[in-house]
């Protein structure tokens, strides 16, 4: 008899510190996921205060010479002032503008719904037609590409923003082209977008989704872009990488989604 409550006791103790292990491994996962959060705030901060201030130097230099110029009525100097203004105001209109869709993401978007991803890409591919058909770019999309349940115009926003890029950095290519597909893993389908464009050097494969990371500087765009891919993927359950052999070889930007997010092939 004192045996079996000696052992009920023994195993209500191991019940307890299983509990308070479980409950201690939960606080520190907490712990690190705010260290985390707190980092990636001051970096956010940091370089948000950066490349705002960068147009507003430039604003306030211009007005400086605007009115030097007005008082000399120098109007082509005049005019070079007025333009070079409104270039810094647009340009910290389009960050504000990619900073506030990517507070966004994850907070505020549309219900999620079945549909093909051979859809969605044809969606994007149409928005872009213009600039496509002015660098000659000829698009391929995978006819095997599943339906998902996805937000819809996320995942559309994922393959404007991949297809702007291969847009952007396709250089001057005798055959340019952009193909959209999906390859199986081991864990499950990678969804891309492939480019045969300028490419990555491998060092810089892991920070191009880094907020504001540009590979040229003189490129248009905020450099927020990939930052949104990448966020929008995070919030659908997936992960989102880099692939190229270098410079000159072309980029394949991948992308998973959660498994039960990914159903049936969607031909059409």
């Amino acid at each position: 008899m004192l045996f079996r409550k000696l052992e009920k006791k023994v195993m209500q103790l191991e019940e307890e510190i299983a509990e308070r292990k479980a409950l201690e491994e939960q606080r520190e996962a907490i712990i690190r996921d705010l260290e985390q959060k707190n980092a990636e705030l001051e970096r956010f901060t940091y370089t948000v205060s950066h490349d705002l201030k960068s147009p507003l130097i430039t604003i306030q230099g211009f007005a400086g010479l605007l009115r030097e110029d007005a008082q000399k009525r120098d109007m082509d100097r005049l005019q070079e002032d007025i333009s070079r203004i409104t270039d810094a105001a647009g340009k910290m209109q389009d960050l504000l503008t990619d900073l506030f869709n990517l507070s966004r993401i994850g907070r505020i978007g549309s219900p999620y719904e079945d549909i093909s991803l051979s859809t969605i890409a044809r969606e994007a591919v149409h928005f872009l037609s213009a600039p496509l058909a002015e660098k000659r770019i000829a698009v391929e999309i995978s006819p095997d590409l599943p339906v998902v349940h996805v937000d819809h115009t996320r995942i559309r926003e994922v393959y404007t923003n991949l297809i702007e890029n291969s847009i952007k950095f396709m250089q001057e290519q005798e055959s340019p082209k952009v193909r959209i597909g999906m390859r199986e893993s081991v864990d499950g389908p990678v969804f891309f977008v492939q480019d045969n464009g300028m490419g990555i050097d491998s060092k810089y494969l892991s920070k191009i989704f880094g907020l504001f990371e540009k590979m040229d500087g003189r490129s248009a765009g905020t450099g927020i872009g990939l930052a949104i891919v990448k966020r929008i993927i995070e919030v659908h359950g997936g992960r989102v990488w880099a692939e190229s052999e270098g410079p000159g070889k072309g980029t394949t930007i991948c992308f998973t989604l959660l498994q039960e997010k990914c159903g049936a092939t969607g031909k059409e």
